[in-house]
């Protein structure tokens, strides 16, 4: 080869030469303003050549010189990615041997190497929050969003930090962020933000939440709990709209949470405590009647006493229990509520004689007894009383004439939503007499009520705070 190029190269200069000599002409070549001189033509002729070659090879050298650059990066980049992957091979190793220091040690070489490994930046993060580092956390996880703000792990682990940090605010403002710009396509985060705003008690903003959430899933027993907790949220929206006043924002937020479960209690109750608060007791009465009709829940009974006796028409509840009576005349529960009906009106000798015919039928709350006692006192049978007073000593004893069907907790005032298990649609009046814990005390139709454990366990500890 390199004789041939020799040859080559022989040949082109005798080449040359002849060309000198069968162009012996020359030409003026200006090189500046008043300056120039004769060339041979044969000579303008090879330097033309001798440039663009040289500029060919020139591109061409170049092109070279940045594709050696690019191979150079390319291998050190594999190198810095089989260091990599050989770090983070330990690493798992160190964790499954639940070697943590050492595990953090590696992970911090290789986010050293490595500065957007995001996988290796969640995990030294969620050691870093796991070892009590909070802030380390949230700085290592802030930095892996920087290359991917949407990486749904990245959003849920720095929710948790914030979280632990008590940065209640900060978890909020960003799964906000992260709703408002992926509404609906991660289930986990809206739930997560759902918890945190009930928790919070934005009822409102909940509200849009769970609307989403309950339409992102197919149907099933999962998307029938989203439901109820949507019926639950939408009862707590009406609460917050007559608290402030609003009796008709409230009266369509009970009417909307009625429209998807008709036999949710809570929703009957607020409608009709709305329309009380307008004035309108007549249709507030009507409301709670309609609702014991429907739903044979003694809830509505108690509410309905509550209400009318504070309105001061008497006849109301008599005719209610009355009716109610008649169409279940068997039920011990009922028969009670109407003896203490008639106790409270201070008609005493039909109390007195109701509670004569329910003693015996069931095993009694201390509550009864009580009450019993007291009856006989009012007539002046002292040893009645006495022996009623002492059957009462011996029985259990819990205060609150309410409770819920789920958790069993005794509570003295109503509430939509049992502040111990954070359900709705539970509460409701008890019957008087022992129940058996391991089966929940059902209503006439066999309904249970409805509701749905809270994904954060912050919540249920929060709401078991603010209960007292």
């Amino acid at each position: 080869m390199t004789r041939f190029l020799l040859l080559v190269l022989l040949l082109s200069l005798v080449f040359i030469v002849k060309l000198f000599e069968w162009n012996p002409a020359s030409v003026t070549f200006t090189y500046f303003p008043g300056h120039a001189m004769n060339v041979p033509v044969v000579v303008l002729f090879v330097l033309s050549l001798g440039v663009g070659a040289g500029f060919v090879m020139v591109v061409h050298g170049t092109g070279d010189f940045l594709r050696w650059l690019r191979s150079l990066d390319e291998t050190r980049e594999e190198k810095r990615e089989e260091k990599v992957t050989a770090l983070w091979k330990k690493v798992r190793e160190e964790l499954n041997r639940s070697h943590i220091p050492q595990a953090l040690s590696l992970l911090e070489r290789l986010v050293t190497i490595y500065p957007n490994h995001i996988e290796a930046l969640l995990l030294l993060g969620n050691l870093r929050r796991a070892s009590g580092d909070t802030s380390g956390a949230i700085r290592l996880h802030r930095r892996a969003r920087v290359f991917d703000e949407e990486d749904v792990r990245l959003i849920l682990s720095l929710c948790e930090d914030y979280r632990q940090a008590s940065r209640f605010d900060d978890e909020l403002a960003l799964l906000g962020e992260y709703f408002r710009k992926k509404e609906g396509r991660n289930v986990e985060i809206l739930e997560r933000y759902r918890d945190r705003l009930v928790f919070m008690k934005k009822w409102e903003e909940a509200l849009s939440v769970q609307s989403v959430l309950s339409r992102s899933l197919a149907k099933g027993e999962r998307r029938d709990l989203e439901v109820a907790t949507l019926v639950g949220i939408r009862f707590e929206t009406g609460c917050l709209h007559l608290d402030r006043g609003e009796t008709e924002l409230a009266r369509r937020s009970f009417r909307g949470a009625l429209k998807i479960d008709p036999q949710f209690s809570p929703a009957r109750i607020g409608l009709a405590e709305a329309q009380a608060q307008e004035g309108r007791l007549s249709e507030a009465f009507a409301t709670l009647e309609e609702g014991y009709e429907k739903d044979k829940d003694l809830v509505y009974l108690y509410r309905l006493e509550e209400m009318v006796l504070e309105a001061g028409s008497p006849e109301r509840i008599l005719t209610a229990v009355e009716r109610a009576v008649a169409g279940d005349p068997q039920n011990s529960s009922l028969l009670y509520v109407q003896a203490r009906l008639f106790d409270r009106l201070m008609m005493v000798d039909l109390a007195l004689d109701r509670m004569e015919s329910l003693e015996g039928r069931e095993n009694w709350e201390g509550e009864f007894y009580r009450l019993l006692g007291d009856l006989y006192l009012r007539n002046k049978d002292r040893s009645s009383a006495l022996e009623a007073f002492q059957k009462g000593t011996h029985a259990e004893n819990h205060p609150g004439r309410l409770h819920c069907r789920q958790c069993f907790r005794r509570l003295v005032r109503w509430s939509g939503r049992c502040p111990s298990c954070a359900r709705w649609g539970f509460v409701t009046l008890h019957p008087g007499y022992v129940l058996t814990p391991s089966i929940p005390e059902q209503s006439a139709d066999g309904r249970r009520g409805k509701g749905f454990p809270l994904a954060d366990p912050t919540i249920d500890a929060y709401s078991l705070g603010q209960s007292g």
